[in-house]
């Protein structure tokens, strides 16, 4: 499910403690009046979905300056999120904010045109080291999701490759900074763990070197329950029904091997892969092959309506996305499962070479 944006995802965990003889300047040229917030949570806050307001008030011509002299925490470096929206409507954002103790930290948000057409705001952050470091952080983290979410599935892991290049060197220079590990626990909840990545080698490895930072400790719990979840989907169970309103479980296909597809109309890679799809259908259907394809289309009618002008040679289920999804721990389509006679999971996530490769020898014994 790679079409999926996961900005919004990664700027909703951007909170932690802010502190005290602090200023913020912040200037949006290209919005003249509107309200502006600062946010911030602790890890733990987070994790129980709660989070503080800690400074609010209007704006105008563009610009503010805000004292947060009088809020007193505890920590050099740390991070806040920032909340600014147009008196208009028409522009929102929610933004990492990186405040240091006895800093005035400058921030401009620029390309807001461009945002609000789908584009990608950019903002810079000046006034301390740390500040400025961010920013080219921050920039690159943004700009490599929204290419990550593009990448052909071959790609992924050479994705990955580049997020590593970006944390590493950020996270070995400010150990303490929760930033880092609240765009990782976004990144781990939208991650399959069927296969190991250069990504979550790297999280495997930093949670192994101590846990010296509260977010850290969230993320390698994270990791722990992802792995737990992968552990106990062995199992092929499913409910689903055909265009007729027929119910079907696992129990109700037959055959030596199922091939079971999750896919969606409106997913690119899925139906490219459809011609794939029915050649390998055609070659091992009579050798006990049963490819079973399980729609999480958003809508019913969706489905449907693609089945009418598309026929597809093999059963097609519709099912819910969120059970599915969640069962089998896996975020984006298309995904599939290959599963023996007996029910039990033999590979997950196959595709192209590797799944050809896998059938042949499968009927090959």
């Amino acid at each position: 499910m790679r079409t999926k944006i996961y900005l919004s995802l990664l700027v909703a965990v951007l909170f932690t403690a802010c502190t005290n003889h602090s200023k913020v300047n912040i200037e949006i040229p290209e919005v003249n009046e509107g309200t502006v917030a600062i946010v911030y949570a602790s890890p733990d806050q987070m994790t129980n979905s709660d989070q503080n307001i800690i400074y609010s008030s209007e704006f105008k011509d563009g610009k503010i300056s805000i004292n947060l002299d009088s809020i007193n925490f505890d920590k050099n470096i740390l991070e806040c999120a920032l909340q600014i929206a147009s008196n208009d409507e028409k522009f929102y954002a929610n933004v990492p904010l990186p405040l240091e103790k006895g800093k005035t930290i400058d921030v401009k948000f620029t390309n807001i045109d461009e945002y609000n057409k789908g584009g990608r705001i950019k903002t810079s952050y000046k006034g301390s080291k740390h500040a400025e470091d961010f920013t080219v952080f921050w920039d690159k983290t943004q700009n490599q999701m929204l290419e990550f979410r593009d990448l052909k599935v071959e790609d992924i892991n050479k994705g990955y490759e580049k997020f590593v290049e970006i944390y590493k060197p950020y996270i070995d220079t400010y150990q303490e900074s929760g930033f880092p590990y609240m765009l990782l626990i976004a990144q781990i909840n939208n991650m399959q763990f069927d296969k190991a990545n250069p990504l979550l080698d790297y999280c495997n490895s930093i949670c192994s070197s101590g846990k010296n930072n509260r977010w850290k400790e969230v993320v390698c719990s994270l990791l722990g329950e992802r792995r737990l979840a992968q552990e106990t989907s062995k199992k092929l169970v499913f409910s689903a029904v055909d265009v007729n309103g027929k119910a079907y479980t696992e129990r109700d296909i037959k055959g030596k091997l199922f091939l079971i597809d999750f896919w969606a109309s409106w997913c690119k890679p899925c139906k490219d892969e459809m011609p794939h799809l029915k050649e390998i259908n055609n070659k091992y259907k009579t050798k006990g092959l049963t490819l079973v394809g399980i729609s999480i289309d958003r809508g019913v009618e969706e489905w449907k309506a693609y089945l009418k002008s598309n026929q597809l040679p093999w059963l097609s289920l519709f099912g819910d996305g969120n059970e599915i999804t969640k069962r089998y721990d896996f975020q984006y389509i298309p995904y599939n499962l290959l599963v023996d006679s007996d029910g039990n999971i033999l590979a997950k996530n196959l595709h192209a070479e590797e799944l050809d490769k896998f059938l042949e020898e499968f009927f090959s014994k």
